[in-house]
């Protein structure tokens, strides 16, 4: 009877002990074990280029980014594109880096200076802004609208725009590239480009890692003035005016550079998870469970259901069910055979903060269909990672925190 009930006891225990398992929080620790994937050997050969080297057969070179690929974002569909270059422009792959071909307008070439220069407004409409041309597309680049930009030697290097009913846009609020020799770190327009305002009043003195949107042809978003290093504070401001009276809706504290649009809603990483408006930016609320510490983000799949932020000191997190749960569907990738980001600030420039508030030079992409991520950095490759079949929806882990 004794021996019986010792194993009455010790069944019970392990019991006890799966369960807990079952219901324990995905962590860093707990991701699957998983291997990517340089999906830009054929893009080399495609364009002349021996894989990872240049013309002249010289491997290529960490910031050596006039040789190498600047940037890359992924359709709603799950097709690949990337922005090879500042002359041969955009190449897209429909096979997940099987075969390239050309993509988009001739006209269409330049740098992508950071991961917010390449957007896309779910569910489907793009606006690039190739530090010159800023271009559009209200149908996934069937066809382009060429926004009139900037002015000679000073350029648009990325921002927000209207573009949820009005193509071509005709407000956005756009970061100067190098913004100390152009007056102001920020360049207005409200008439679709035709005149720029380089230096609007409620931006004109601000730093420049400020967190600010677009809603739609008069109304303006922008958090609180970040700290000292460029890390975010809380507090989000609307404008109704374009910018010449703001009123505060939110304590949030945003960590995204700039919104992700889907439709006439508004998301943004925050401290405190990825924060949704959904009438014009008056009211914020966190969308789903709340969690924080997220970087990147968020890239939505086949509905607006679902989603993937990145929190770049912990892994990849996914959604199927409006953020009810979040499963951590790989550990974090550092595409690092470009700049680097956040180690470095730039070439040369050592960064001592965890996290790059700027929005960085990676760019990140998820294909919900196949369940697949993307993953690259300004002058650098792009990498996939298969994670295997879709989960359903509502499969969701317990939330990560």
């Amino acid at each position: 009877m004794k021996t019986i009930n010792t194993i009455s006891i010790g069944l019970i225990s392990l019991l006890f002990a799966a369960t807990c398992m079952q219901a324990a929080e995905p962590s860093a620790s707990t991701a699957p074990k998983t291997e990517w994937q340089n999906i830009t050997a054929e893009l080399c050969k495609t364009l002349g280029l021996g894989e990872g080297k240049n013309k002249d057969g010289s491997p290529f070179k960490p910031g050596d980014y006039r040789l190498q690929f600047h940037g890359m974002f992924v359709l709603p569909n799950g097709d690949v594109a990337m922005l090879t270059d500042s002359k041969k422009g955009i190449y897209r792959s429909s096979d997940q880096g099987a075969t390239w071909a050309k993509y988009g307008e001739d006209w269409m070439t330049g740098l992508a200076q950071s991961s917010q220069s390449l957007k896309i407004y779910y569910p489907d409409r793009i606006a690039l802004t190739l530090d010159g041309p800023i271009a559009v597309s209200s149908d996934l680049g069937k066809t382009w609208v060429k926004v009139k930009d900037s002015r000679p030697k000073q350029t648009i290097g990325c921002g927000d725009m209207d573009l949820a009913v009005n193509m071509p846009p005709k407000v956005i609020l756009g970061a100067a590239h190098h913004g100390d020799l152009a007056g102001g770190m920020y360049a207005l327009t409200s008439d679709g480009g035709t005149t720029w305002d380089w230096a609007p009043s409620p931006l004109k003195e601000t730093k420049p890692h400020m967190r600010c949107g677009v809603v739609n042809a008069t109304t303006l978003l922008r958090a609180s003035e970040p700290d000292k290093k460029g890390a975010p504070t809380p507090g989000i401001s609307r404008s109704s005016d374009l910018g010449k009276t703001w009123t505060k809706v939110s304590d949030y504290a945003l960590h995204g550079m700039y919104p992700v649009h889907y439709g006439p809603n508004i998301y943004w990483t925050a401290k405190e998870g990825v924060v949704v408006s959904r009438d014009d930016g008056k009211t914020w609320s966190v969308y789903g469970t709340p969690d924080d510490g997220i970087n990147f983000g968020p890239y939505f799949g086949k509905s607006e259901q679902e989603m993937m932020v990145v929190v770049s000191d912990k892994g990849y997190y996914t959604t199927r069910n409006g953020g009810q749960s979040w499963t951590l569907a790989a550990p974090f990738f550092n595409p690092h055979d470009g700049w680097e980001f956040p180690t470095q600030l730039s070439a040369g420039s050592p960064r001592k903060e965890p996290k790059h508030w700027g929005g960085g030079a990676w760019c990140f992409g998820w294909d919900s269909e196949r369940n697949i991520i993307y993953a690259s950095c300004f002058a650098g490759n792009a990498w996939k990672l298969q994670l295997g079949s879709t989960p359903a929806a509502g499969s969701g882990k317990a939330d990560k925190k």
